[in-house]
């Protein structure tokens, strides 16, 4: 089973219009809505591929129960517990001229007594668990290290963590020792502080993170997506540069997500990691290709798995 644990969720509301006027009326030609963060968006896509997944976080008010709904609606086992705060909502632009613009919401403050309960959740749920998937951005009242807590909790339990986030909330989660974590270059860079400017300098950057891993578990794991330009693997039989599967791209929300998801159910079925990429690749090709927020779908991921062979 892969257990999620999302901290912070979110309603995704993608808004598009043509092209983006600051300072000025723009009218919005259309507008979906979906459930989102990053470990959500994982167990969804594990789901579409037909694994046992269970989420866990923090949803509360009217924006909570939508993504509540849309992962009992895809197979998703949910055990998030319930705030009196509602579950934030970000919001995309798509203007049809590069990459989304997104506003943020930074999600309501987390109380000491919920989190104890997130621990103690994550502490019943992770006994089942074969990966623990934790990242995201954290919520107010959330301590820093919470990703090294928690992954020290799953770790008791004999299951293996990946660890998915930025900044100071990765910094404290490798102090443990994570399994597996996957930055983006950008996140990599600044993880290493030093710019990642080709594929030959993200597997300089991929094989020393991995050894910085290996400093406190043993058979780490690292991979670094550079977006529409592929990802870098390391792992103990080597090193090794994916493309990308070329698809026209819609959106890249929970793209990430979607590659995660790939990996860790390739690894349940014992692909072997290069394997495991491969249907990395395809479930976050199929998300990018999808519309808005909304995220990869078997049929078409077997498609572009297809195109590998």
């Amino acid at each position: 089973m892969i257990l999620t644990v999302t901290l912070n969720p979110a309603v995704d509301q993608t808004l598009y219009i043509d092209g983006l006027k600051p300072h000025d009326t723009n009218r919005v030609q259309r507008i979906e809505t979906d459930a989102g963060g990053k470990g959500i968006n994982l167990s969804r896509v594990a789901a579409e591929l037909g694994a046992k997944t269970t989420a866990t976080g923090f949803l509360g008010g009217d924006t909570g129960a939508f993504v509540r709904r849309v992962m009992k609606e895809q197979g998703v086992t949910d055990a998030c517990l319930e705030t009196d705060q509602p579950t934030r909502t970000v919001w995309s632009v798509e203007s049809g001229d590069g990459p989304p613009t997104t506003f943020n919401g930074a999600g309501a403050e987390v109380s000491p007594a919920n989190w104890r309960a997130l621990c103690d959740r994550v502490d019943e749920l992770a006994v089942d668990a074969a990966w623990v998937a934790l990242g995201g951005s954290l919520p107010l009242g959330v301590p820093p290290d919470a990703y090294r807590v928690l992954g020290q909790i799953a770790r008791h339990h004999g299951a293996k963590v990946l660890i998915d986030a930025d900044g100071e909330p990765m910094r404290h989660a490798l102090e443990f020792g994570p399994d597996l974590i996957k930055p983006n270059s950008r996140e990599a860079s600044r993880l290493l502080g030093r710019d990642l400017n080709s594929v030959d300098d993200v597997l300089v950057a991929v094989q020393e993170l991995r050894a910085r891993l290996m400093e406190k578990t043993a058979d780490p794991t690292v991979i670094i997506s550079m977006g529409g330009d592929g990802a870098v693997l390391a792992w103990s039989g080597g090193c090794q540069f994916f493309a990308a599967i070329p698809v026209k791209a819609r959106s890249t929300i929970g793209s990430g997500d979607s590659m995660l998801a790939g990996y860790l159910v390739g690894l349940l079925r014992r692909d072997s990691p290069e394997s495991a990429m491969r249907l990395a690749l395809a479930a976050g090709a199929a998300t990018a290709e999808s519309d808005g927020a909304s995220i990869a779908r078997r049929e078409e991921l077997e498609r572009l798995l297809s195109t590998q062979d």
